[in-house]
């Protein structure tokens, strides 16, 4: 993994889909790791609206593709890419015909995966209301979901998979807010 390689990547994303008028909201690991978690995560969680058609499937694969973005449609079980479309279009077509809640790209060069989640769990335009800017690098200020609404999505995650890295994601959310309101407090 490239850490700086993979940050020139995702400013990348955030420029293009911004150039079809979407604005991505951060959540996952990487969102937590703005916040100062400590724990490592791969890829990278990502929130726009729903497709609604075939034209803006074909602009989303598009706007990937111009990032060097590969859309995956095979997992192996550990949800590790093993099979990607390399044409937008074709690409564009499959995400109309499954209908996935989230959809995967791929970057092999670098081996970093993008999930983009469609409206899911929560609604983009919810964790919009209550996002933070948060700064990627020096240039690039990115949406963050809120520490409330990343602690949803996290429960949500937890109850549905039972993953350690959720419970400890818990963990840090519980402590950080914890901290900002013991924080308000003496402020007060």
């Amino acid at each position: 993994m490239r850490p700086i390689a993979e940050i020139q990547k995702l400013k990348q994303v955030i420029r293009n889909l911004g150039e079809i008028d979407y604005v991505p909201v951060l959540i996952g690991g990487k969102a937590l790791a703005l916040f100062g978690s400590p724990r490592l995560t791969f890829d990278t969680d990502i929130v726009i609206p729903s497709i609604k058609d075939l034209a803006a499937a074909k602009l989303l694969t598009n706007a990937m593709r111009k990032a060097d973005f590969y859309y995956v449609n095979k997992l192996d079980d550990e949800g590790n890419p093993i099979g990607w479309i390399d044409a937008p279009n074709a690409a564009a077509s499959r995400i109309m015909i499954d209908k996935p809640k989230t959809i995967f790209f791929w970057n092999p060069d670098l081996e970093m995966k993008i999930d983009i989640l469609l409206d899911f769990p929560l609604k983009t335009s919810e964790l919009l209301a209550t996002a933070e800017d948060k700064m990627l690098d020096k240039t690039t200020i990115i949406k963050v979901a809120s520490l409330k609404n990343l602690k949803k999505m996290k429960e949500i995650a937890f109850k549905d998979r039972k993953k350690s890295t959720d419970a400890q994601d818990l963990e840090f959310i519980a402590r950080i807010m914890r901290s900002k309101r013991k924080n308000k407090s003496k402020e007060l």
